[in-house]
C-alpha cells in the first residue's frame, strides 16, 4: 500500500490548513534551459554539424592561378529518442485515518480526489519529481546502468529503470573524454574513498582555483570563441571555488540568483554556473554509502553544443488525469520521448 501521510496523525488541531502540514523541504526548481539546448525533434532526424572550412590563401603566383577545390568539416549525428512515462494510481482508502482524510469526499464522491486539497499538494510534489526526472534523464541517464552490486556506480536499493529510460549527457561526454585524455582534466579529490576525505581534499587551499585555471588552461580554445560558454559545474566544487577565492586571494566572488536553485557567477572573464541538482542526484543516485561517484563534475561548453532532444517543445507537454469510476481509482498518465546529443565533440572540456 502506497504511503502517503501515514505519519502526520488524524488530530483536528494538527491542522490549520491542508497545505502548510506538508512538504517540510523540496529541492527548488533549477532552469534547465540555462545549462542545455533543447530542440524539438524527431527519432531518426539528422542533425548536421559543421566544423571548420579547410585553410585558404597560399603563395601568390602570378598569372594563372591554381584554384582549389576546398572542402567544410561536417558529420552528420542522429537523434534516438527513447520513451519514458509515469503511470500513477491513487486509491482514496490509504488516505483514511490520515490526516488527508478531512479533505476527502463524501457518499458516492467519496473516490474522486480531484478538486481537493489532497491532489492539489500531490500534483505540487508531483511537479517536482517530474522537474528531478527531466535533469536526471538529461545528465544521469544510461540505458545500461547497474547498481554498485552488479558492477555498475548506482546506488543499491535503486529501481534501476529510472536510469535506463536514455542515455544522458554524462554518459556521452565521459565517453568522448575516455576517447581523447587532451579534453578531461582530472579532479584528485573524487578518488578519494570517504566523503570526508573527498570535501577536505577539493577544500584544500589552491585546489578549486587550481583546477579552473587549468581547464582554461588547457581547453580548447575554439570552446568559448564567441564568448558564450560556461563553467558549469556541481554546487560543491562551486561552493569550494568560492571559498578558495575568499581564502587565497582574499576576495569575494559575487553570485547572481538567476532562477530557483540556480546561481551564476563568473571566472576570469568567463562565466560559471552552479548547478545543485547535480549534487543531488550523485548523493541519490550514485552512493556507495561511504564516497560518491564523481562528485565533483565541471563540464566547460557552450550550452548550445549540450542538446536535449524531445518530441514536443518541452521534455514535458501534457499530464492526464482523469477519475476512473469502473476501479474507483484516480489515475495520472504522463508520457514522451527525450535524447541527448553533443554537437561538436571537440568544443568540452570536462573535469571529473
Amino acid at each position: 500500500m502506497a504511503k502517503y501521510f501515514q505519519n502526520i496523525p488524524l488530530q483536528p488541531e494538527n491542522l490549520r490548513s491542508l497545505r502548510d502540514a506538508l512538504i517540510k523541504e523540496v529541492l527548488e526548481d533549477e532552469n534547465l534551459r540555462q545549462v542545455v539546448t533543447i530542440k524539438k525533434v524527431r527519432s531518426g532526424e539528422p542533425l548536421a554539424v559543421l566544423g571548420e572550412m579547410d585553410a585558404v590563401g597560399h603563395a601568390g603566383a602570378g598569372c594563372n592561378p591554381t584554384f582549389d577545390e576546398i572542402g567544410i568539416g561536417n558529420t552528420v549525428k542522429r537523434w534516438a529518442l527513447k520513451a519514458w512515462e509515469i503511470a500513477l494510481s491513487i486509491c482514496y482508502t490509504n488516505l483514511e485515518d490520515t490526516i488527508a482524510e478531512y479533505c476527502i469526499k463524501s457518499g458516492t464522491e467519496i473516490g474522486d480526489l480531484s478538486g481537493t486539497d489532497f491532489m492539489a499538494i500531490y500534483l505540487d510534489l508531483l511537479a517536482t519529481q517530474m522537474r528531478r526526472m527531466v535533469w536526471r534523464f538529461a545528465w544521469f541517464g544510461d540505458t545500461a546502468a547497474q547498481t554498485i552490486t552488479d558492477g555498475g556506480v548506482i546506488t543499491n536499493g535503486t529501481d534501476i529503470t529510472l536510469m535506463t529510460a536514455n542515455d544522458g549527457l554524462f554518459k556521452k561526454l565521459f565517453a568522448i573524454g575516455a576517447a581523447n585524455a587532451s579534453q578531461v582534466t582530472a579532479i584528485a579529490a573524487n578518488s578519494q574513498t570517504t566523503y570526508a576525505a573527498q570535501k577536505s581534499a577539493i577544500r584544500t587551499a589552491g585546489t578549486a582555483t587550481t583546477l579552473i585555471d587549468t581547464i582554461l588552461m588547457d581547453a580548447n580554445p575554439m570552446i568559448n570563441a564567441n564568448g558564450e560558454a560556461a563553467l558549469i559545474m556541481n554546487k560543491g566544487l562551486a561552493d569550494a571555488l568560492a571559498l578558495d577565492i575568499k581564502k587565497t586571494y582574499k576576495d569575494i566572488m559575487p553570485w547572481e540568483k538567476i532562477f530557483d536553485g540556480v546561481f551564476v557567477s563568473s571566472y576570469g572573464g568567463v562565466k560559471v554556473i552552479s548547478v545543485a541538482t547535480w549534487d543531488y542526484m550523485v548523493n541519490t543516485y550514485e552512493n556507495t554509502g561511504t564516497k560518491w561517484n564523481k562528485p565533483y563534475r565541471v563540464v566547460f561548453a557552450n550550452p548550445k553544443n549540450l542538446l536535449v532532444g524531445c518530441d514536443a517543445a518541452d521534455p514535458i507537454s501534457d499530464l492526464d488525469i482523469w477519475f476512473n469510476k469502473d476501479e474507483r481509482t484516480n489515475k495520472i498518465y504522463a508520457t514522451g520521448k527525450l535524447d541527448t546529443m553533443v554537437g561538436l565533440d571537440d568544443h568540452v572540456h570536462l573535469a571529473y
